[in-house]
């Protein structure tokens, strides 16, 4: 079985092709996401506080009950300037604080950080941190803050 294709269908099939890219390309621009990976997570992890070069100390975890602050520091890369990355903070199951930013620089380190307004010791128990970007969960990092026995 042959196709032949008339000339006066030509004008008519490279315009539909010439749609179909335009498509493509509108759909990246917009969600560059839906055809690659966006944003970048290295090193992640949670600390109780960072050095005077903003490097983590004293990784964890397991983080000794009586702690007023959890810090949460990353390395990230981008594909582009002012991707949006939201940190979520669990305690159990519930949500206690949910952050989001711009990311303004194609990559380098940012730190979030847990703790009480009002100066106290978080609850001792189970947490977990969750970085994710447009509903996709990028990394997730369970913790817990524990009681001497």
């Amino acid at each position: 079985m042959e196709i032949h294709c008339k000339s006066k269908d030509k004008p008519f099939i490279i315009l539909g092709c010439i749609i179909v890219v335009l498509l493509f390309l509108v759909a990246w621009s917009s969600k560059p996401e839906i055809f690659g990976e966006q944003l970048d997570i290295n090193n992640a992890c949670v600390c109780l506080e960072l050095d005077d070069n903003r490097q983590p100390l004293h990784i964890s975890n397991n983080i000794p009950y009586g702690s007023r602050q959890i810090c949460l520091w990353f390395n990230y890369k981008s594909s582009r300037d002012g991707t949006h990355v939201d940190v979520t903070w669990y305690y159990g199951k519930d949500v206690v604080l949910d952050e989001s930013m711009k990311l303004m620089d194609k990559k380098g380190t940012k730190a979030f950080y847990l703790l009480r307004e009002e100066g106290t010791a978080l609850p001792a128990g189970k947490y977990k941190v969750v970085l994710s970007t447009n509903n996709k969960i990028i990394t997730e990092i369970p913790f817990a803050i524990l009681k001497r026995k």
